[in-house]
């Protein structure tokens, strides 16, 4: 009895050998990988390749034991859900919020212990890391979720320590005339005329910047509440249906209306 169930085990697992795996890695666009984009120094590349990569990117090297079954399967599960989870090579497909947020689960695993997962570097020793190293690393990462929060907050539009910003004589007229522009009522159907408005919108922000003389901090704000305008007034000058004109337009005028929230 005991002989058949190990022949029947023994056929069970030559069986399984014919259902394979599918090695076959995703292309990998350089200019979205995490590495490529945030520049570590080498040190900290390497041990990002050697101790993450694997399993977090889309250039898994998967090893001699993922050719046999059942546990090239579980290899398999592994790494299809450690891509879900974090993907270092669609780390430009991230948006802000993620991205920092993935930086902190990075810095909670590292500082816990819990990666690289433990049974991995018994089968890759290149993938332990020493004190030394999670500090290097932990240090690093602390770093680059700060300085993308620092550039987050240089770009985003902010308060005088709660006061408007002063602007000049010339920037408030170049606003109003662009509140009075956005502000047109059309006749419904004519979108040769949204996208006119685009147009003068445009060539009314061109003759902002030639105009306004702020400058500092004040100058810089400005240019926080601006800048996002001048793709969505091109946006409207190539407006081809109704209901993307309507939406264009409420969209720029309540943007425009923001300006006196931050700007006397």
């Amino acid at each position: 009895m005991k002989k058949k169930i190990l022949y029947g085990l023994i056929i069970i697992l030559i069986i399984i050998q014919f259902f394979r795996i599918d090695k076959t890695n995703p292309v990998v666009n350089s200019a979205d990988d995490f590495i490529e984009l945030t520049n570590p120094p080498k040190e900290i590349a390497t041990i990002l390749v050697s101790s993450c990569y694997d399993c977090h990117s889309n250039e898994s090297t998967y090893p001699w034991y993922s050719n046999v079954a059942p546990v090239s399967w579980w290899v398999k599960h592994h790494i299809n859900e450690a891509r879900e989870e974090l993907n270092f090579s669609k780390w430009s497909t991230y948006n802000t919020k993620k991205k920092d947020n993935k930086l902190e689960e990075m810095i909670e695993e590292v500082e816990e212990g819990e990666m690289p997962l433990k049974p991995y570097p018994l089968t890759h020793p290149e993938a332990r890391l020493d004190a030394n190293q999670k500090k290097e690393l932990l240090n690093w990462f602390k770093k680059t979720r700060q300085d993308a929060k620092d550039k987050k907050n240089k770009h985003t539009l902010q308060l005088n320590n709660g006061d408007k910003w002063e602007a000049d004589v010339a920037t408030n007229n170049a606003i109003a005339k662009m509140v009075e522009l956005a502000n047109q009522k059309i006749e419904k159907g004519n979108i040769p005329l949204y996208q006119e408005m685009g147009k003068n919108l445009s060539a009314e922000m061109k003759g902002l910047f030639k105009v306004c003389t702020m400058k500092g901090a004040a100058h810089d704000q400005l240019h926080n509440f601006i800048l996002p305008l001048v793709k969505t007034f091109r946006d409207l000058e190539k407006v081809e249906d109704e209901n993307t004109t309507l939406l264009q337009q409420e969209k720029i005028t309540n943007y425009l209306n923001k300006y006196y929230t931050y700007f006397k």
